[in-house]
């Protein structure tokens, strides 16, 4: 006598079916994880990449910057090395021989009354370069001490 087909899968274990699937909760955790990481290390990566695009940009800046230094740095030293050659002597000699003028024979000096000077100073506003006074550098010094040292030297008191 033959068993049907259906009562012999009946009576197997259901631990055995092989079509049967279940869901093993562990692994969506693995997946949660995997995906986050995933989406993390892609975060740093793209914070990464501005950053170094932000940093190539201010360098670029930089660079601009430093051409323009440099071109004015330039333009300088081509105004300064101008101004040189328009001060020479050589060429204002020339300059002024040109124009009909000769060198003077003679030189003469004249006495200025120390309250002119220390006025004129102190219209013109010249600014001294340190807080020394030095008989003979008087350009760099302030209007007053300028006018006590004009005092100083004619013996006269201030």
């Amino acid at each position: 006598m033959a068993i049907p087909l259906r009562h012999v899968a009946a009576t197997r274990p259901l631990s055995i079916r092989p079509n049967r699937l279940a869901v093993v909760p562990g692994r969506r955790r693995v997946a949660r994880f995997a995906i986050g990481l995933t989406v993390l290390v892609s975060g740093v990566m793209m914070g990464a990449v501005y950053l170094h695009t932000r940093i190539a940009e201010r360098q670029l800046e930089i660079d601009g910057f430093e051409r323009s230094v440099r071109q004015a740095q330039e333009d300088f030293d081509l105004l300064r090395a101008q101004r040189a050659d328009l001060r020479s002597l050589t060429r204002l000699s020339g300059e002024a021989l040109a124009l009909g003028m000769r060198p003077g024979d003679e030189s003469e000096f004249i006495t200025v009354d120390p309250m002119v000077l220390a006025v004129t100073i102190a219209r013109t506003g010249e600014v001294p370069i340190d807080d020394e006074i030095v008989v003979g550098s008087t350009a760099r010094l302030e209007p007053l001490d300028q006018f006590r040292l004009v005092k100083a030297v004619s013996a006269e008191a201030p």
